[in-house]
């Protein structure tokens, strides 16, 4: 039995991380070998709904706009499951610009490990 008293069932494919962005925004992801499902607007609950009951879901990074169009609804099976992860993130807009995100991720970390961890900034030294 699993926390939530669900029954474990065997997985017969692994869990797969998918980034769900707008049209145009997913070049980068793809580049990195990223499974990624652009969006458009007005299809933001369906695609999330689609997504979250798939049975390889297990990490869906979001991007903000994309959540935010949708609405609470589509996602909430998958909170009450506990899978797939919801991971919101900010895409940066301009150069330079840091994508928003590292509190969010700390505040998971904290959860899942138990305390807080902090969290550098690329090249950064311990």
């Amino acid at each position: 039995m699993t926390r939530s008293g669900h029954a474990d069932q065997q997985r017969t494919s692994p869990l797969r991380l998918v980034v769900v962005v707008r049209e145009g925004d997913a070049l980068g992801f793809r580049l990195a070998g990223v499974t990624v499902e652009e969006v458009a607007r007005g299809e933001e609950g369906a695609a999330l709904r689609r997504l979250a009951a798939a049975e390889d879901s297990g990490v869906l990074a979001v991007e903000d706009e994309v959540l935010a169009a949708a609405g609470p609804r589509p996602l909430r099976r998958a909170r009450e499951r506990g899978l797939p992860v919801v991971l919101p993130f900010t895409l940066p807009r301009r150069w330079g610009e840091e994508g928003r995100g590292r509190a969010y991720v700390a505040a998971l970390i904290r959860r899942a490990v138990g305390y807080g961890v902090k969290l550098g900034a690329a090249g950064e030294g311990p």
